[in-house]
């Protein structure tokens, strides 16, 4: 998305071109606050919205006002039209404005809204799907604030699993250049936005709990916790390579309580728990890892190699106390001279 080339600060009333086509104009209905900076491509904005036709008086086809909510988006992610892409990038917080968007900039071909706006072609010179917005610029934060509580309580169910898979995604890219503290990073901050604390098996009290309505619904409840499921496993895999076994075996243990019985988690929990010395914990779990995934030769491998490590443990016990406990009770008497 390339930044508009006019100029960026107009004033309230007048109709600017920002392409230099006609296809997006603008007007300042209110100034915005001259004293923060503008958004930039990665920045996470809330608008207020109103939608209709731009031919004519026509009744308003989408209020974000009217729903009460408003409505939030990373910039230059193509989650919007481009014509708000564009315009969003003159604008300050605070700002209030008209846009005119040409379809080309707006549902072009594909239309919206089962025929409302209509479909139109490239290169039409008709004005039929040309849309007229009234946009609001509430806010704007940075990615990097993201995480920060204040900012999450904007968000909702759909944008915490939106900016979670972001985040998920970027851990595992990171994991997969070798890069496995900023992976953990980004795996605990996919489980943050999900609303659950990194080192805790349960979501936490208040906005992010299990039953908040934000996740009453099944299938955002659904997703959630097949993400937090995979954002724990990836993290616990961080955590291995890490050699931070305690770590690893706190998010083995939590992919647990989100799926008792998960076969990775069983394995990697028996992993941690080998790391951390605790032997026979470990051939628990790597025994059922194994019960549920027969054909695994890594899983049979780390089985084979804790029941070493205890008959190890085993053999050095009783090579110390084989004086004592590990003797014939016949071979303790004392023996009685021949002569006598």
């Amino acid at each position: 998305i390339s930044t508009p080339t006019t100029p960026l600060h107009l004033p309230a009333g007048s109709m600017d071109d920002l392409l230099g086509d006609g296809k997006l104009t603008k007007k300042v209905l209110r100034e915005g606050d001259a004293s923060r900076a503008l958004p930039v491509l990665g920045d996470r904005v809330r608008v207020h919205y109103s939608c209709r036709l731009a031919s004519g008086d026509s009744a308003i086809l989408d209020d974000s006002r009217g729903r009460g909510q408003p409505f939030a988006f990373t910039l230059g992610q193509g989650e919007v039209i481009l014509g708000w892409e564009r315009a969003l990038l003159t604008m300050r917080p605070g700002e209030q404005a008209e846009l005119i968007v040409h379809p080309d900039l707006a549902y072009g071909e594909a239309g919206c809204g089962g025929g409302a706006v209509p479909s139109s072609k490239p290169g039409d010179s008709s004005d039929a799907a040309s849309l007229s917005f009234e946009l609001e610029l509430l806010d704007v934060r940075s990615a990097d604030s993201l995480v920060d509580s204040q900012a999450m309580e904007d968000l909702s169910a759909e944008e915490r699993l939106l900016e979670a898979s972001r985040a998920k995604e970027e851990g595992n890219d990171r994991f997969k250049a070798g890069e496995n503290k900023d992976a953990a990073a980004a795996y605990s901050r996919a489980l943050c936005l999900l609303g659950f604390e990194v080192d805790a098996p349960k979501a936490s009290h208040g906005f992010q709990d299990a039953e908040d309505p934000m996740w009453s619904d099944a299938l955002r409840r659904e997703a959630r916790g097949k993400l937090a499921l995979a954002c724990r496993l990836n993290l616990c895999q961080c955590q291995l390579k890490l050699e931070d076994h305690a770590a690893a075996l706190r998010q083995a243990s939590a992919a647990l309580e989100l799926e008792p019985g998960n076969s990775k988690a069983l394995y990697r929990r028996g992993l941690a728990r080998l790391g951390c010395g605790k032997l026979q914990e470990a051939r628990s779990d790597l025994h059922l890892a194994a019960k549920k995934e027969p054909r695994s030769t890594e899983i049979r491998q780390q089985l084979q190699e804790c029941q070493k490590r205890l008959q190890e443990e085993a053999d050095k016990e009783k090579h110390a106390y084989g004086g004592f406990l590990g003797r014939d009770p016949a071979s303790t008497e004392q023996e009685v001279p021949s002569s006598l």
